[in-house]
C-alpha cells in the first residue's frame, strides 16, 4: 500500500485553488492481508463521477507509477461528493462502453470484438474497485483515499491431450474447441449478471515439453457474482465447452456442472482463481477432466 500511494505534488502558490487536492492509493489483497497489486496489475484507469453519476474525468496510472515510492501528481476536484471506479489492466482486450450512463450497472468493460465479425479469444486479466470521495468546502485540504481492487476475471488453464503434434496451431487441425454462453461484459459494479452471452475461441498452442495443446494467458470474466454475496449461481455460469472434430460436435459440457463436480479442488470464491480443464482424446473417447498435475498441486496426498 505504501508503494502504491499517489501523493499530490508539492504546490507552493499564493493561490491554492489550482493545486491538486486528491491523492489515491490502490490496493489488492487477493485472498490474504498483504497488498499484492503490483504483482498483478501494470495499469490502472481511474474514472471519476459526480454525485449525479456523470463522468467527470479519467486518470491513468502506469506500472512505474503504481510501483514507485516517489511523489506523483494526482488530481483536483471542486468541493462535492464523487464516486470513483478503478479498472485494472485495461489493455488490448478491454473496451469501456456506455460510459455516459449514470447507472454503474449499465456501464461495462468488454472485449472490443464483441458485436463485430472478429473472434473473441480472451479477456484481459481485469480488476475493479470503487469508492466515494468527498471534498469539503472551505480551506485547502488534501483528501486521501484508498480504492480496494477485486478480480473481475478467472484464469482458464485449458489443456488438450491425446492429439498428435501439429506443424502449427490447433486451428489448422481437424479439432475445434470453444466456449459458448460466456459472459461478455462486466459492469462497473464488478458484476457479470447482465445476461449477455457469447462464444469465446481460445487460442491453443502446442507445448512440445508436455506434449499437449494448451492456452497461454487465457482469461474469462468471473463466473460468480464478484464482490456481492460470493455465492456460485448457475445464472452467472452458463458457459458450455464444446469440442468439434471434422466439423461435427463430439462433446459438450456445462462448466457449472464441471465446477460443482470438482468443488474439492476448485474454490470459485478465490480472487486469483485458476480453472483447469483437460480435454483428453483417447481412442474414440473424449473426456473433460481435471489435469493430474492440478490435483497433485492442490492435494499432494490425493490417490
Amino acid at each position: 500500500m505504501v508503494s502504491l500511494l499517489l501523493l499530490a505534488n508539492g504546490c507552493i502558490k499564493d493561490d491554492l485553488s489550482e493545486c491538486d487536492n486528491v491523492t489515491v492509493c490502490f490496493r489488492y489483497l487477493a485472498n490474504g492481508n498483504e497488498d499484492v497489486l503490483y504483482k498483478h496489475m501494470n495499469k490502472v484507469d481511474l474514472y471519476v463521477f459526480n454525485e449525479d453519476g456523470n463522468i467527470m474525468k479519467v486518470e491513468h496510472y502506469n506500472q512505474s507509477e503504481l510501483q514507485g515510492s516517489s511523489a506523483k501528481a494526482s488530481f483536483r476536484l471542486p468541493p462535492g461528493k464523487y464516486k470513483v471506479v478503478a479498472v485494472g489492466n485495461a489493455h488490448d482486450y478491454t473496451k469501456v462502453v456506455d460510459i455516459h450512463k449514470t447507472d454503474f450497472d449499465e456501464i461495462f468493460i468488454q472485449n472490443p470484438n464483441w458485436g463485430t465479425s472478429e473472434r473473441v479469444t480472451t479477456q484481459d486479466h481485469n480488476y475493479m474497485g470503487q469508492d466515494v470521495i468527498e471534498i469539503p468546502a472551505g480551506p485547502f485540504k488534501i483528501v486521501n483515499d484508498t480504492v480496494t481492487m477485486y478480480s473481475s476475471h478467472i484464469n482458464v488453464k485449458l489443456e488438450v491431450t491425446g492429439l498428435p503434434a501439429p506443424s502449427s496451431r490447433i486451428e489448422n487441425s481437424s479439432v475445434e474447441i470453444y466456449i459458448e454462453k460466456s459472459n461478455t461484459q462486466c459492469s462497473f459494479n464488478n458484476s457479470t449478471t447482465n445476461g449477455d452471452r457469447g462464444t469465446v475461441h481460445p487460442e491453443l498452442i502446442y507445448d512440445h515439453e508436455k506434449r499437449c495443446y494448451r492456452t497461454e494467458g487465457f482469461a474469462l470474466f468471473r463466473m460468480d457474482d464478484g464482490v456481492k454475496d460470493g455465492v456460485f449461481h448457475d445464472y452467472n455460469c452458463q458457459h458450455e465447452i464444446v469440442v468439434k472434430k471434422d466439423g461435427q460436435e463430439v462433446k459438450r459440457k456445462r462448466i457449472y456442472d464441471y465446477i460443482k463436480d470438482n468443488e474439492e479442488f476448485i474454490d470459485i470464491k478465490q480472487q486469483e482463481l485458476d480453472l483447469p480443464l483437460e480435454i483428453n482424446f483417447k481412442d474414440l473417447e473424449i473426456s473433460i477432466k481435471l489435469p493430474e498435475w492440478y490435483v497433485e498441486d492442490v492435494n499432494p496426498g490425493f490417490e
